[in-house]
């Protein structure tokens, strides 16, 4: 039975002085008397009631302490300074946020004039180059048709090539010499004419190096007649491959009805001499043809 008591002794004691429900003043350590509970009222009392004062002085001590340490936190809560909230990022205003709006708007238009430019520019890049190449390709079936003119003029054959590179138009204009420099159609114009400067010159190298035109005599007026021409190296030996010559004359009293071929005509008129040339593979022969007199 007594220990049924001292259970529910701690029990009720524990409740009455649990946390918050405690005074310091009414349990202080002052309060407590020992001599009230002297040895007299030990004595009056079995081993039992001395073992509920020690318990019960146990739960005084303990709730004591509690009782301090809950203090002092709260003392050292009330003395820690209270964090400081982050301030709340100010957002843009609303003449900000239109302003912003507009100004995207014109970037955006700015942007898509300049693409808009770009795209033109290209188009008629495109449509020049096209131009180019069908003018190319036509001024290239000239010379294949015309090949012996070709051959006796090369400088001119050269400028035909060039021609159709006038179409071409640069990415991006630029001034002064680095414009001038890098220009397609200056720097394919120097190329086509270096080639052809070095053509002529291996030609010429390689042995065409003047025409020899045979003399028929005394021409009869009224007579046609037949010229031949053939061209020589530098060492006076006829070419292995002889070219068309082109046959002209000073005078009407003898004339070629085919310049592409050494046959002439004469008028009955004719009289005195007549100067010829035949030019082929970039060099010239020349004739006196003199006419016989009654």
């Amino acid at each position: 039975m007594s220990e049924a008591w001292a259970d529910a002794m701690d029990s009720e004691a524990y409740d009455a002085f649990g946390e918050g429900a405690y005074d310091s003043e009414a349990y202080g350590e002052g309060a407590y008397d020992s001599e009230a509970y002297g040895d007299a009222s030990g004595e009056g009392l079995g081993e039992e009631s001395r073992s509920d004062r020690r318990r019960r002085e146990r739960q005084r001590q303990i709730l004591l302490e509690r009782q301090r340490q809950r203090q002092a936190q709260t003392r050292l809560q009330r003395r820690a300074p209270s964090e400081p909230r982050p301030a709340r990022a100010a957002g843009p205003s609303p003449r900000q946020t239109i302003a912003a709006v507009r100004s995207l708007d014109l970037d955006t238009k700015v942007g898509l004039d300049s693409l808009r430019r770009q795209l033109e520019e290209s188009n008629r890049r495109a449509a020049r180059a096209t131009w180019a190449a069908v003018a190319s390709t036509a001024v290239d079936q000239g010379l294949a048709s015309f090949v012996t003119d070709a051959q006796n003029h090369p400088y001119v054959a050269a400028g035909a090539r060039f021609a159709p590179l006038l179409f071409l138009s640069p990415e991006k204009k630029r001034g002064g010499v680095e414009g001038f420099a890098t220009d397609p159609r200056v720097i394919a114009g120097a190329a086509v004419l270096g080639i052809a400067v070095f053509g002529n010159f291996r030609n010429k190298e390689q042995g065409a190096n003047s025409v020899s035109i045979g003399n028929p005599g005394d021409i009869t007026p009224g007579n046609p007649g037949q010229l031949n021409a053939v061209v020589l190296d530098r060492s006076g030996i006829p070419l292995a491959t002889q070219p068309t010559f082109t046959w002209t004359s000073n005078s009407s009293y003898l004339s070629f009805p085919s310049t592409t071929s050494g046959s002439f005509t004469t008028l009955d008129t004719a009289q005195g001499s007549v100067l010829v040339t035949a030019q082929g593979s970039g060099v010239t022969g020349i004739l006196w043809v003199n006419f016989t007199s009654d």
